[in-house]
């Protein structure tokens, strides 16, 4: 599977690469990049535009033999559940003359928007952890360890499945590009998606350079990310409230 989906890859990028460039360097995709990144899709900004027009492509002409299927067959729920249409094919050429418009369409938004909403649902999972793995970190800074060790034990953490791949980031920006700790959290916090875990780093970076206590700025943003949790959990359960009152109005009640 793995091989076909590289084959598949290596396809898509041979016959549109050229035009997924000319794309991107005409800002056609500007966003894309970045939710790309941010949503920890491991693929060149050209190979998922090629593959995003190879699908579409591909989807057209799946749309195009659909509807050719449906010009001259239709389905019912009587058996037989296939038979060849007998109607007016001016009326069911326009019923089915959608279905190789509609069917690529459909394929390139879900292309487009899949990394931005890839982006958004890691930006709340790692807003629902990142006030547990401050306290982590104020924990453990209170012992006095090295900063970078205190990244090396959540990163290694399972408790924390979200966060800890952004915490590693800062590792790998040390380990394999050779960045001090104070670079590597600042260049992490540009590229991660949580604005909140973005603030952490860059005050921790500032912490750090100025020569602050860190086990007094975990707890303190420890003790503001905790109250921002609260009135998220809280809000939370107010709308679901709301919904549960309609439903009982609207489903139980009114009958």
């Amino acid at each position: 599977t793995v091989t076909k989906y590289h084959r598949l890859r290596g396809l898509s990028n041979r016959i549109f690469l050229r035009i997924s460039r000319r794309l991107i360097e005409n800002n056609y995709f500007g966003n894309l990049n970045t939710d790309l990144r941010k949503g920890n899709i491991n693929m060149l900004t050209t190979t998922y535009v090629s593959a995003m027009l190879f699908s579409t492509l591909l989807s057209f002409f799946a749309g195009f033999l659909i509807g050719a299927f449906f010009l001259f067959f239709s389905i019912v729920a009587e058996t037989p559940f296939l038979i060849q249409y007998g109607g007016s094919m001016i009326v069911r050429t326009a019923k089915v003359i959608f279905i190789p418009l509609v069917l690529p369409t459909i394929t390139f938004t879900a292309f487009y928007l899949y990394p931005y909403l890839e982006r958004k649902s890691l930006t709340g999972r790692i807003g629902s952890e990142l006030p547990f793995v401050v306290i982590h970190m104020g924990s453990i800074s209170g012992s006095g360890v090295e900063p970078t060790q205190i990244f090396k034990i959540v990163g290694l953490s399972r408790d924390y499945a979200y966060t800890r791949g952004e915490i590693r980031k800062v590792l790998n920006q040390i380990n394999v590009y050779g960045y001090d700790l104070v670079t590597a959290l600042r260049n992490i916090a540009r590229l991660t998606p949580s604005q909140p875990l973005a603030e952490v780093l860059n005050g921790l970076a500032t912490t750090i350079t100025a020569g602050g206590d860190l086990k007094t700025f975990f707890e303190k943003r420890a003790e503001s990310l905790l109250l921002n949790y609260r009135l998220e959990r809280e809000k939370f359960t107010k709308v679901a409230e709301t919904f549960m009152d309609i439903y009982i109005s609207v489903v139980i009640a009114t009958p």
